[in-house]
């Protein structure tokens, strides 16, 4: 900045005349032009002897107030019955030229314009001593700048509230348009203000809002056409009232010409960049311009432009966009850059407050909305308990029970199913209300929020069931009310880590297509290796091979979902758990490894006895790659006999199942040769047995006393599997339903639909393609495995999402987990999420068994 331009500073400062408003107020009650009060009692400080001798018509009821040039008294007007307000000039100013000619002024600018929102003059004259007065309504109420005081007390971080006698921020902003098309008509009638501020702006006890004080207003000439015949008021620039150079109004709301003095460019646009300046007052709690004293203010306003308001209500509560470019046009340097007037001002908030108040009605509609939440979780809730009631009474009853025991768990369903309509009907009025308040405004922003959260959730629900139309129709509806909140959802890329022990690993990367109704890995390429962190990967399900030097190949499904990060963190961990390469040969051929990790379970609807769906950590396992075969279990038996252990052989030797009724010499479905060794029959209880088929028609107990021997001879720590590191190992980690994918089909699997005349189990190589991501095969046909862990209706309940082992007792006879579809089995009860229940001491043709054994690394 030049010294010069600092000069001309100080030099406009020092030439001001008169500072009126706040700096300076000659008339008292606020100046000159307006009669206000904020109480109804008189002046305290006024004695008896200072009563007025007033016109006839008016009876003097005290003094409101009193300034330097005059005074406001309240008055009667016997003649028609009413108090009104007197403004008197002081006798020693009676006989000024001066002071009389702006007193004029202000009485002729303010009686002609009649407008609802400037107080209008009832009458005036001279008293028999020279003193000049005029008679106006007296406005009891609050100025503006009180209001927005009160307003700001109220605020919060996340906008304004109500104050305690009823202020709402956008009531006060429908004030200040009402303050706006007051000033408007006056523009239009030739006429500039010149000192607008919150204190001269009042709010009356009646709701009225009125622009007070017209005490330096000035007469431009400008006025419009068709405003009417008026004769012209008296200018108060005429005859030297003002010159030049001279100052008038407030300096905190000012505009820059007339803090220059420059009179000539006084003009609506004055008003304009003061009205702006009081918007600036109401959106951030205080004037655009702070000192210490009137001169320092004056100063700051001719060195430059206040921070943008939008700069200066940071901090505080948020204030609209669209108020904050009003006022940011308002107060501009430049008077070209303004709105022309107020009127056009006017406009735009009005515009504002027109999208406010649709806003309002559109929000209380979205409140109707509201009240339907609590009830449709709770009718869901109270659904899901009473089919889980259900579930436990059907557990104990028999097909062929009778209608009077089964009674109660259908009432406990058809309760259950009632409760699901209504919450079904509650959600649908919950639609309805939120699209209700779309239709009073359609751009509202919580009801848009509010349904895209409610369709992507549906959405994620439909994917994880496979439902493609259901998740079209969801990702659709998602897109149209999303304003931005789910983008990265809707992209639908996420980000995959891995890390594996040793590092150093190729991570191979095969992305699941389907193709023949079957899921199959293409090969796309090289991630790079290990560790990856953060890696961008498409939406989708992927198989990653994991190769190292000297280290067997580790099949490791991921599942990349919508916005996702597949990070391999544990539950309660902030780091991956890194994925162990087991040496070469440390895996046998017959086995399989599958690395610990996220899995979704359950949520199948049309598997039997499903769980709920459920995203669990399950610890890395080695699992047989097929169930154990008739060969293998040979093996056991006959070892069992050279040891002498004939009687425990033969307790463990398969037999007819339960329920054929056979007799005890053909029970057996393997014979014993001469020696007593256990051989196979080809054919047995009508099925034909294969060498490499899976050993059926054995015990729970019986696949213990396996797993024991085969611990024995190889000092591994075998178990039977959990029931969900069985599905675990079909499904992978997308939550296919069947080993292959989502569709059935009887070509894929050994199930009744895929065989002739005499359906059995078949030989574990037969049917390839059904074979999990992890390598496993029959996890879909051939025989279903017995579990290791107790069956319960409810199923495992994982702690803080993640599985614990903890396996079933082997001396008693509680219900033991199955999992699996069979040789005989249609197709519900192939898929993956199915559930069976068996006693340990139950066998049947189509149950067998395969072990695992934990893998730490």
């Amino acid at each position: 900045m030049s010294t010069r331009e600092d000069q001309e500073r100080a030099e406009a400062v020092d030439s001001t005349i008169s500072l009126v408003g706040g700096d300076r107020d000659p008339w008292g009650a606020g100046g000159g032009g307006g009669l206000k009060s904020t109480s109804s009692g008189s002046d305290p400080g006024e004695n008896e002897g200072d009563r007025v001798p007033l016109p006839g018509r008016y009876e003097d009821l005290g003094r409101i107030a009193v300034g330097g040039f005059g005074e406001v008294r309240r008055v009667r007007d016997v003649l028609l019955e009413r108090t009104i307000a007197m403004k008197i000039l002081h006798a020693e100013h009676a006989h000024r030229a001066g002071v009389r000619q702006r007193f004029l002024a202000e009485v002729q600018v303010t009686a002609q314009l009649q407008h609802p929102g400037i107080v209008a003059v009832h009458d005036g004259g001279e008293l028999p001593d020279g003193r000049l007065w005029f008679t106006m309504k007296e406005v009891v109420g609050r100025t503006l700048s009180a209001v927005i005081q009160e307003i700001h007390g109220t605020a919060g971080p996340d906008g304004f509230n109500a104050t305690s006698s009823g202020w709402t921020f956008r009531r006060v902003v429908d004030a200040f348009v009402r303050i706006l098309q007051a000033v408007a008509y006056a523009h239009s009638r030739g006429v500039v203000h010149r000192d607008i501020k919150p204190e001269n702006l009042m709010v009356g006890e009646l709701g009225e809002v009125l622009v007070m004080d017209w005490g330096i207003a000035r007469l431009t000439g400008v006025a419009d056409s068709g405003a009417g015949p008026h004769s012209a008021p008296i200018d108060n620039e005429a005859g030297g009232l003002t010159q030049t150079g001279d100052i008038l109004g407030t300096p905190a709301y000012m505009a820059p010409e007339q803090a220059r003095g420059a009179m000539g460019l006084h003009g609506p646009a004055t008003d304009v960049y003061a009205l702006g300046a009081v918007l600036y007052c109401l959106l951030v709690g205080r004037a655009p311009y702070q000192g210490r004293s009137p001169a320092e203010v004056l100063y700051a306003v001719l060195a430059g432009a206040p921070p943008p308001v939008a700069e200066a209500a940071r901090g505080g509560p948020p204030v609209p966009a669209e108020l904050c470019s009003v006022c940011d046009r308002a107060m501009q340097r430049e008077i070209p850059d303004r709105y022309p007037n107020a009127a056009a001002m006017a406009d735009d908030i009005v515009a504002w407050l027109d999208g406010a108040r649709l806003r309002e009605q559109a929000l209380a509609a979205l409140s109707n909305a509201s009240v339907y939440e609590p009830e449709i979780a709770r009718l869901r809730s109270e659904a899901a308990a009473l089919r889980g009631k259900a579930r436990v009474l059907q557990s104990d009853v028999q097909p062929a029970d009778p209608i009077e025991k089964k009674r109660p768990a259908w009432e406990l369903e058809d309760e259950a199913n009632r409760a699901g309509r209504a919450a079904a009907l509650a959600e649908i009025r919950w639609l309805d209300a939120v699209h209700g308040a779309l239709s009073v405004d359609p751009g509202l922003p919580e009801a848009h929020e509010a349904l895209s959260d409610h369709y992507r959730g549906r959405l994620i629900e439909a994917e994880l069931s496979h439902r493609e139309e259901d998740a079209a129709r969801a990702e659709e509806l998602l897109r149209i009310h999303d304003r931005g909140k789910h983008a990265a959802f809707l992209r639908g890329d996420g980000r995959l880590t891995v890390v594996t022990d040793p590092p150093g690993a190729e991570v191979l990367v095969e992305r699941y297509v389907l193709k023949d109704r079957r899921l199959v890995a293409v090969a796309e390429g090289s991630l790079g290796e290990t560790p990856l962190r953060g890696a961008a990967l498409q939406r989708g399900s992927y198989l990653l091979r994991l190769r190292a030097p000297g280290r067997a190949e580790v099949r490791y499904p991921v599942l990349i979902e919508r916005d996702g990060h597949w990070d391999g963190c544990a539950p309660g961990d902030s780091e991956p758990t890194p994925i162990h390469l087991p040496r070469e040969g440390e895996i046998g051929p017959e086995e399989v490894l599958v690395p610990a990790g996220y899995c979704w379970t359950g949520g199948d609807p049309e598997a039997p006895d499903s769980l709920p769906a459920r995203r669990v950590w399950i610890d890395a396992f080695v699992i047989g790659k097929h169930p154990v075969t008739n060969e293998e279990y040979l093996a056991f038996l006959n070892d069992l006999v050279s040891q002498g252990r004939v009687e425990e052989a033969l307790a463990a030797c398969p037999r007819a199942h339960d329920g054929m009724g056979a007799d005890p010499d053909s029970a057996f479905a393997y014979g014993r040769d001469g020696d007593g060794r256990f051989q196979l029959r080809q054919h047995h209880a009508g099925t034909i047995w294969r060498q490499r088929a899976p050993v059926v028609a054995i015990t729970w107990n019986n696949a213990i006393a396996y797993m024991k021997w085969m611990g024995e001879r190889t000092g591994l720590p075998y178990r039977l599997p959990h029931e969900l590191e069985r599905e675990k190992a079909v499904r992978g980690a997308d939550a296919r339903r069947f080993s292959w994918g989502d569709h059935f089909d009887a070509t894929y699997a050994c199930v009744m639909a895929s065989q002739g005349q005499t359906p059995s189990a078949a030989e574990v190589t037969e049917y390839p393609a059904d074979e999990s991501p992890y390598g496993m095969r029959g996890g879909t046909g051939n025989t279903r495995d017995f579990c290791g862990n107790l069956w319960t209706l409810e199923g495992p309940a994982p702690s803080d999402h993640r599985l614990r082992i903890e396996p079933a007792p082997t001396d008693d006879q509680e219900y033991r987990s199955g999992r699996g579809g069979a040789w005989s089995s249609v197709e519900n009860l192939c898929r993956a999420a199915c559930r069976f229940v068996v006693r340990p001491s139950y066998r049947r043709n189509t149950a067998g068994f395969r072990l695992v054994r934990s893998y730490v690394g």
